[in-house]
């Protein structure tokens, strides 16, 4: 983590608020105006990434909807020795 949490209305990506970038916008705006599932960001440094279309996926991967979660079965130590392979800044 490189900042504070921050607000929907505050985070900003490259200067420019987060709601004028993301994708997802309107459905951020929806969740807000409602009052419900506000979201919160934390800027972080990523160690390495690629391009969307480059994204890594196989059956058999861990995979969890929710935003923190004890890593305990096998397909965890399974998922990250994999990933490891796939990019190489994670030593």
């Amino acid at each position: 983590m490189t900042e504070s949490v921050q607000s929907l209305s505050e985070f900003k990506i490259d200067g420019v608020p987060c709601l004028d970038v993301l994708k997802t916008a309107d459905r951020l705006r929806e969740r807000a105006a409602a009052g419900d599932l506000i979201e919160a960001f934390v800027r972080v440094e990523w160690l390495d990434t690629v391009p969307e279309n480059k994204a890594f996926n196989e059956i058999g991967l861990f995979g969890n909807q929710n935003t923190v979660c004890q890593p305990t079965t096998p397909k965890w130590r399974h998922t990250v020795e994999r990933l490891k392979t796939y990019f190489k800044k994670w030593e």
